[in-house]
């Protein structure tokens, strides 16, 4: 039986930052990444984990069963250009930026990300946690999308069913933004069960889509292995995330009967985020890992999404409930 949990960093993940002047992107700054992994060893979490040195080589196939060969072959390019080209090509996408080291950073993020899966498939370890910059969940098959550039997450659970043979993948969404990437991804398959909390507010809450409401349940043979639970207010506390794990996802999950759990964990849906506005303790998380651990015999990759706090998430003052 595997025991022990993996932990995957690597700084060079935090060397591309915004070069021009942009309100929305501002935000997505290598400190959010790096002061992550200050505060698993502030906490001594690191030193218990197995390090992980990145350094998995894939080939250009595993992007093509995302991602089109256009878009990959245009975010090649993005190494040579000047500040001018990378602002302009920036513009074609939807609250993203790019940067000459931004290609070779996200193909990191995506190898880390397949390196933990390989572990947690051969049982060298029970679970792991990848701690990746750039973001993927809202990134799809021709298009980046809010700083995600290749979509960690989706891609992983294509790798895992190709390589591990596996029928049954379950990706759990904590993020306060829907992954709407990893939906379009799945949408389609019964295969992986998907299923995302965010905010929502009657859809005034980005990314504003439609299919991000309870009633998009997946499409065709999928029908029925996609789940959004969409909050219409702010505030959700602890009660309210143990209340969404309990009563909607757990009973499906256990249904389901997943090989390999994978998280697409954003941590602005906690207490410090200015833009989620919740008010979930950072302690919740872990009781939501350990709901989720007796699930595929314990196999689970959690993966670094987004999140905005500026590094006081653990300190931050804690509400009376």
């Amino acid at each position: 039986m595997a025991s022990g949990s993996a932990l995957i960093f690597d700084e060079e993940m935090s060397r591309y930052k915004l070069l021009w002047t942009d309100p929305v992107c501002e935000i997505e700054v290598p400190e959010r990444f790096t002061v992550s992994y200050e505060a698993l060893k502030t906490h001594g979490v690191a030193e218990r984990c197995k390090q992980v040195h990145t350094g998995f080589r894939f080939g250009f196939k595993i992007f093509c069963v995302y991602f089109s060969e256009e878009y990959l072959e245009a975010v090649k390019q993005t190494p040579k250009m000047s500040v001018e080209e990378l602002m302009a090509f920036s513009k074609q996408y939807n609250d993203v930026y790019f940067h000459q080291n931004i290609y070779h950073c996200a193909t990191l993020a995506v190898g880390a990300t397949l390196q933990l899966v390989d572990s947690v498939m051969k049982r060298e370890v029970r679970n792991c946690m990848a701690l990746v910059r750039p973001s993927g969940h809202h990134s799809q098959r021709s298009a980046a999308n809010s700083f995600c550039v290749f979509n960690n997450v989706a891609i992983a659970a294509l790798y895992a069913k190709k390589t591990y043979n596996l029928n049954r993948v379950l990706i759990v969404g904590w993020d306060v933004h829907h992954g709407q990437g990893v939906q379009y991804c799945f949408e389609e398959d019964p295969s992986v069960l998907y299923f995302s909390w965010h905010r929502y507010e009657h859809q005034t809450f980005w990314p504003n889509l439609p299919e991000s409401d309870y009633s998009s349940v997946g499409k065709g043979k999928g029908s029925g292995f996609n789940m959004n639970l969409p909050w219409n207010k702010v505030g959700m506390t602890n009660s309210d995330d143990l209340a969404a794990f309990f009563h909607v996802l757990l009973p499906a999950a256990y249904e389901f009967d997943p090989e390999l759990v994978l998280v697409s964990a954003g941590f602005d849906s906690a207490i410090g985020d200015p833009e989620g506005e919740m008010c979930a303790l950072p302690e919740i998380f872990a009781h939501l890992t350990q709901l989720l651990m007796p699930l595929a015999a314990g196999k689970m990759c959690v993966v670094l999404e987004f999140w905005k706090a500026d590094g006081n998430l653990w300190n931050v003052e804690r509400p009376a409930f």
